[in-house]
């Protein structure tokens, strides 16, 4: 249908670096609405994606991130002299071409970049990766479950053990193995895994759950499900990193 074209045609321009632009030097207090109010206001008034990373702790703008236009001219415009070097909130933002994801980086995982490996025997725990900050069991269940039966509490997210904020991953454990199989499939495609709008990267687990793993309550996960303390909890071998410069990323780190 003419819906479904449109569709896929927002994704490949999303995957592509062509439509996008990266930006920095933008003030800490802006707001994603503060950018669009900017772009919009110099003439690019075609946005369709917009990747802005926060800090954790506060949830301001990092002063970076990647700006997708629906169409060459806005991108072309948003290069030029007519908007490159303009400022926002009395700071001087630069905008450059971004660069081409590449495979082994939380950006190209969430484009589909890269191979999928094979499946560890008896595997059915699946570390996921890149998820929002105030991403909550719940959140995770209801995007993964798409994929299979997850077992009872099966979800664990990885939180600091002073404040119980979230680390940004999490592992999900299937009740089968075609549950995780499917899941590290779907992520592999682009978009083809997200939580809450943000694209997540998903591997086999071939860990074991630590002893001193907590759950958001604060108590040891393995008292508290002790059927499960010999599952899968470790890290997956691919160890994607979290760098977001101008490769086109949604990491967190800086650039």
């Amino acid at each position: 249908t003419a819906k479904d074209s449109a569709a896929d045609s927002d994704v490949s321009k999303q995957v592509s670096a062509e439509y996008t632009v990266f930006i920095e030097g933008l003030p800490f207090t802006s707001t994603e609405d503060d950018i669009r109010a900017f772009f919009d206001s110099h003439g690019c008034q075609d946005i369709l994606q917009m990747r802005l990373p926060k800090w954790q702790d506060s949830g301001r703008l990092r002063g970076f991130g990647h700006v997708v236009f629906n169409s060459m001219e806005s991108k072309k415009r948003a290069l030029s002299d007519e908007v490159n070097g303009k400022d926002i909130g009395g700071r001087y933002i630069a905008i450059k071409e971004a660069n081409v994801p590449r495979p082994g980086t939380t950006a190209g995982a969430g484009l589909g970049a890269g191979g999928i490996r094979e499946q560890p025997e008896n595997c059915k725990t699946v570390f996921v990766k890149n998820l929002p900050y105030h991403a909550t069991e719940e959140d995770i269940l209801e995007s993964m479950r798409v994929c299979g039966k997850i077992l009872d509490d099966g979800v664990r997210v990885v939180r600091n053990n002073q404040n119980g904020q979230s680390k940004g991953f999490a592992y999900v454990e299937y009740k089968t193995m075609e549950g995780a199989l499917a899941a590290v499939q779907k992520a592999a495609k682009p978009f083809g895994m997200s939580v809450l709008g943000r694209p997540v990267f998903v591997d086999y687990d071939e860990g074991h759950v630590k002893g001193s793993f907590r759950g958001r309550d604060g108590k040891l996960w393995t008292k508290e499900h002790p059927s499960n303390k010999d599952s899968s909890g470790g890290r997956g071998r691919s160890g994607f990193g979290r760098g977001s410069g101008r490769g086109f990323g949604w990491g967190r780190g800086s650039k």
